[in-house]
């Protein structure tokens, strides 16, 4: 079996070379336990949240993600297991991932597609975007500690406060401004036209 490099989240995703076949039989029973809940608790998104949930609603949501694990299982004994993208996910609180820590989750990810890559001697350049961001989201997909680790990002970033003024170092440009103003106007007045169109019909010119 090939090694894996396992992404350490809060270290940048620096990644840990682990060889499955020096593992002893307990801690290969762990990983694989581990893994698996990953695997089977994913694509769960069209269950919804469970929260505040109680009585025949809370059996039926639960009901619902038991199929789901079960078709996972499936999936994978076949080695049909498609882990899709990472859009629309749900967090581990079964709420929706907002965007911005998706965009943040992706571009971690990218980081680690990336120097996978390299390692493997394959130029960046070399390699479709399409195909990178594809990859991204597999391992979002099959790792939620991306989501964990964008997030935790986003709400520090939102703690942090200028020492500076800035507003005082960056001021609004007449130019684009006036720019902006009359593509307003503009797209107003062809609104305008269409409206009036609508609402005067041409009438039709009397015949001789």
């Amino acid at each position: 079996m090939a090694t894996l490099n396992i992404p350490i989240t809060k270290a940048g995703n620096r990644p840990i070379e682990i060889d499955p076949e020096a593992l002893n039989d307990e801690m290969f029973k762990l990983a694989l336990t581990e893994g698996l809940k990953v695997l089977l608790n994913s694509r769960m998104t069209k269950v919804g949240a469970q929260k505040g949930l109680e009585g025949e609603e809370l059996a039926k949501s639960q009901a619902a993600a038991y199929t789901k694990a079960e078709e996972n299982a499936k999936a994978l004994l076949e080695g049909k297991f498609k882990k899709g993208r990472a859009t629309g996910a749900v967090g581990a609180d079964g709420k929706k991932v907002p965007g911005v820590v998706m965009t943040e989750a992706r571009r971690l990810a990218k980081e680690i597609v990336k120097n996978e890559l390299r390692a493997a001697g394959i130029r960046i350049s070399h390699v479709e975007a399409s195909e990178i961001t594809k990859a991204a989201n597999a391992l979002i997909e099959a790792d939620p500690s991306f989501i964990a680790q964008a997030t935790a990002n986003i709400e520090g970033r939102s703690q942090v406060k200028a020492k500076l003024d800035i507003a005082s170092l960056v001021h609004e440009s007449p130019k684009l401004k006036a720019a902006a103003e009359a593509r307003k106007a503009a797209a107003k007045e062809v609104l305008s036209a269409k409206q009036a169109g609508k609402a005067a019909p041409r009438k039709a010119q009397p015949t001789a």
